[in-house]
């Protein structure tokens, strides 16, 4: 049977420090990062939900700019608010077409905000683009105006 030689104070030392430094990185990279916190950022853009909609249908997002990731400001009529699965969505487009609609997933903190909104409000959304598929989707929502 061979031996095992016995590591010093110093061996242990730097073992410790190298898992260390492992187990910091798996983690730093594995978490989610934090919501990005749109409240002061200026938006990239203005845009009305009817005619962000009418463009999306017409598949010409790419001809008033909107990329994801661009912070964008929408002013909309509420066709939906629901809170499905802990996620406060509130969804702006015509009440007569199921799609293409806006999808804004709030950010956390503005439950109190939307408790006095109901369907077919007018409201002033911020949020991050994220992308279209059937619908608009954008993230971290905040209400700039009731």
């Amino acid at each position: 049977m061979r031996r095992i030689k016995k590591i010093g104070l110093l061996g242990k030392i730097l073992f410790s420090a190298v898992l260390l430094i492992v187990g910091l990185s798996l983690i730093w990279f594995i978490l989610p990062r934090h919501s990005e916190n749109i409240l002061n950022k200026e938006p990239e853009l203005f845009i009305n939900a009817q005619n962000l909609i009418a463009k999306l249908e017409r598949g010409t997002s790419e001809n008033f700019d909107l990329v994801p990731e661009k912070v964008v400001e929408i002013t909309g009529e509420i066709k939906d608010i629901n809170e499905l699965n802990n996620r406060l969505t509130i969804i702006l487009g015509r009440s007569d077409k199921e799609h293409p609609s806006i999808i804004c997933d709030m950010a956390k903190n503005q439950k109190d905000y939307i408790k006095g909104l109901s369907v077919n409000d007018t409201i002033v959304i911020k949020g991050i683009y994220k992308g279209f598929l059937k619908d608009a989707i954008f993230l971290n929502c905040i209400v700039v105006y009731e």
